[in-house]
């Protein structure tokens, strides 16, 4: 077959593009460091790498939520860690000052001590990182808490043991099935009632939920004689009378006598569920409490200071009662229960699994026995500490106060330890997605990395045959256009 010269200048120009596109592309993936530049170089590992860039890109967002959340936590504990030890402070405090033999007991200086620790703590409360306040909830940008300039009178309360709760308490039919509840009423964790004061001079304790009225010396130690006798759980006529509370008041009945008691007549009422007979209970303590206190900080209202009760007598002598009031500061939350949420798996998000924040009803309880102190609740019991030590009630703290005080405490610890889990988890997230991102950058490395040595070396000998092709030009090329080449 005869070969033309169009033919043969043909085959060398096509070998000379192609050595020089060979030379190309040895020098585009030195330059870019990787193998595919786009899809033509290779489709089948085009569509890989794809797919292994996006995995880094979540796995990259994934671990930047992961890391600031365990940062975020990480201030949060600081700042729960060093109010834990201003409230071990002010239970020591609490503790020396109520030792009734304690014969340098200064109450007045005590509650400044105390009152100084409270002010560090709702500073420590307002604690933020970037500008974010870290226990607002996901109203991040409004500083959380704030302690009252001046003093109100709120309700004092009777803060019961587990003895006492335990005698106080009411059975109830739930179900069909005879339930326990715990005396007074469960607040944060505690049963408390009301103190009130008789017209005769005396301390009497109210249980809102009921509207029975005890006798001091009832509650704090009367209650054995009868525990000593047989005697299980509360009556009506271990009460000196009750005050109606509302339409529904009858819900918690005590049995009569401790014969109704002995015989199983513990209340008429049978519910359907615990769901109804808590709903119903609360009701009849929000009604009664709603209509005293007030709902925002527990300041007693008007209707309060003219409590109007008759008919009750004790030991015969008719009696009327008002509440016991206390002078304190109180703090109040202007955050949200909300909680902030950064995602550290694939899935939908769960704010039990992915919330990193502490709210104000978290560290402090959602309320108090008046339904007021949202978020700050175990903080105004403190506050009642404050004022009762201020006042000198040693017989009041070496009670209820060091109770209030150790309950507060504990709340605290909760949280702390409900961070501490979620802290950790995240912790643990953050060494799964980086190991995680080592075998994905390995996955990106095996279709797109290059061996940088092999690469110089096929560059060099792609330039080399480049060269060599353009030096032989001469032999192929007529003359104009080998001149033109070289």
């Amino acid at each position: 077959m005869r070969v033309s010269s169009a033919m043969m200048i043909n085959n060398y120009i096509n070998a000379v593009n192609g050595n020089y596109a060979t030379q190309a592309k040895y020098v585009e993936q030195n330059s870019t460091q990787q193998k595919l530049n786009r899809p033509s170089d290779d489709p089948v590992d085009y569509a890989k790498y794809l797919s292994y860039t996006t995995d880094d890109v979540e796995n990259s967002q994934y671990t930047s939520n992961a890391q600031s959340a365990v940062s975020w936590m990480t201030a949060s504990d600081n700042a729960l860690t060093n109010i834990y030890q201003q409230f071990k402070t002010f239970i020591e405090q609490t503790n020396q000052a109520a030792n009734g033999t304690n014969q340098t007991f200064d109450g007045s200086s005590t509650a400044t001590q105390l009152l100084s620790i409270l002010q560090e703590t709702v500073s420590q409360a307002n604690s933020d990182q970037g500008g974010r306040y870290l226990f607002s909830g996901q109203s991040d940008k409004t500083q959380p808490f704030t302690m009252s300039t001046d003093k109100v009178q709120r309700g004092l309360t009777k803060t019961l043991d587990e003895n006492q709760s335990a005698f106080f308490g009411k059975t109830v039919s739930i179900g069909g099935v005879t339930t326990k509840v715990d005396g007074g009423t469960q607040v944060n964790g505690m049963d408390q009632m009301l103190s009130l004061k008789g017209s005769d001079g005396n301390d009497y304790y109210l249980d809102p939920s009921t509207g029975y009225v005890f006798s001091k010396d009832f509650v704090q130690s009367g209650y054995k004689d009868k525990i000593s006798a047989g005697q299980t759980s509360v009556t009506a006529d271990d009460a000196v009378g009750r005050i109606t509370l509302t339409s529904n008041s009858t819900l918690a009945d005590l049995p009569k006598t401790a014969a109704d008691l002995a015989a199983g007549n513990l209340n008429a009422t049978t519910y359907t569920d615990e769901g109804t007979y808590e709903s119903l209970t609360t009701n009849v303590r929000k009604d009664f409490i709603n209509k005293y206190f007030n709902t925002t900080n527990g300041a007693i209202t008007d209707a309060g200071k003219a409590l109007q009760t008759t008919g009750l007598s004790v030991s015969g002598t008719s009696t009327t009662f008002s509440f016991n009031t206390v002078e304190q500061y109180v703090v109040s939350y202007a955050g949200d229960d909300n909680k902030i949420s950064m995602v550290k798996l694939n899935g939908g998000v769960d704010t039990t699994r992915d919330s990193v924040n502490v709210t104000g009803s978290d560290m402090f309880g959602d309320s108090d026995i008046f339904g007021a102190s949202h978020g700050t609740a175990t903080l105004n019991d403190m506050l009642t500490v404050v004022a009762e030590m201020d006042s000198g009630n040693q017989n009041w703290l070496s009670s209820d106060g060091i109770t209030l005080a150790n309950n507060a405490s504990n709340y605290l610890s909760e949280a702390q330890t409900g961070l501490a889990s979620r802290s950790s988890a995240y912790s643990a997230a953050v060494t799964t997605l980086n190991d995680q991102n080592t075998v994905i950058q390995g996955n990106i490395t095996d279709v797109n990395g290059i061996n940088v040595a092999e690469v110089a070396t096929k560059l060099l000998t792609a330039q080399t045959i480049y060269n060599i092709s353009l030096a032989i030009s001469k032999n192929v090329l007529p003359g104009t256009i080998a001149d033109y080449l070289s």
